[in-house]
């Protein structure tokens, strides 16, 4: 049996979870910068002793993925039978089209320092961080259930490179001045380069690990639905152009999607719609907004 969690802070937003999912307490993070990582660590302890598969979404979890608890549960549920350790979705399927990893994109959206950091931990770990991702392991915002094998795993991987990387901040070299500085979030000007360390450091992991993992494929429908018709239907076709071209090895489909991609990588103004447009501000998941819909406006 799969034990989703879902996190909250106060009655309001715990009035408001998902219907089967179990209600987490997020009051007792004692650290804003590592965010779900911490309440990943407590539901792993809450859970010591147990084999049954579990894991944390946010309550924008639809908000983000378009897609129900239950179906995400259900999908989970499907491939874990079928022998899988880890199932994941990635919700920002326009950013995924747009990158070739979750490193890249970063450096890209302006995190000041990250490919120092990146640098760092390719010498120090041995990985190539900047390898490039296609679907089964470009993940962003930690959507994923998994067996406790793969948690502890997991969980060793992530707390050597914030070891490494605290090492550095203690000894303020450059790459730990980076890591222990701003983030450069508009939405949290206060939040340090650490959590969007951890976010990235998923893809990095299964990319690298022996465990056999599970992504969620999106139809083109989704992308419309995102995006619009046509804006979806070019995202969607990009991103299978580049996934063909990694599967298939062949340079001649990715030097394509390089200079496909271009046009949108290159402007600003583009990314920044798309970018919205993926990760929808949390407005829409507020009470005023809710009041607004249930409006029946005569004009």
């Amino acid at each position: 049996m799969i034990k989703l969690y879902q996190p909250y802070m106060g009655e309001d937003e715990k009035s408001s979870l998902s219907p089967g999912v179990i209600p987490w307490d997020a009051g007792s993070n004692t650290d804003h910068n590592t965010r779900e990582y911490e309440l990943f660590k407590k539901i792993s302890q809450a859970n010591s002793g147990s084999s049954e598969p579990w894991g944390l979404v946010s309550r924008k979890f639809t908000h983000k993925s378009l897609l129900s608890v239950n179906d995400f549960v259900h999908f989970a549920e499907q491939k874990l039978g079928e022998g899988y350790d880890c199932v994941f979705i990635n919700p920002m399927m326009g950013i995924e089209a747009l990158h070739l990893n979750v490193w890249q994109q970063g450096v890209h959206c302006g995190h000041a320092g990250l490919e120092k950091i990146v640098e760092f931990l390719e010498k120090s770990l041995g990985l190539a961080f900047n390898a490039p991702m296609d679907r089964n392991t470009f993940a962003f915002c930690n959507y994923f259930i998994a067996k406790p094998e793969f948690w502890f795993a997991y969980f060793s991987f992530v707390d050597q490179a914030l070891h490494l990387l605290d090492q550095e901040a203690m000894n303020n070299t450059e790459v730990g001045v980076a890591y222990s500085g701003t983030g450069s979030y508009q939405r949290d000007v206060n939040i340090t380069m650490k959590p969007f360390i951890i976010e990235r450091l998923f893809s990095t992991f299964i990319q690298n690990s022996q465990f056999k993992v599970a992504s969620f494929s999106y139809g083109k429908n989704f992308y419309e639905c995102k995006f619009g018709v046509k804006f979806g239907e070019f995202l969607f076709q990009l991103s299978a152009l580049k996934n063909a071209g990694l599967q298939l090895q062949q340079e001649n489909l990715l030097a394509a999607y390089d200079q496909i991609r271009f046009f949108i990588y290159s402007n600003p103004t583009y990314m920044a719609s798309l970018s919205l447009l993926d990760d929808p501000p949390d407005f829409f998941l507020s009470k005023e907004y809710a009041e607004l819909m249930s409006q029946d406006f005569k004009v």
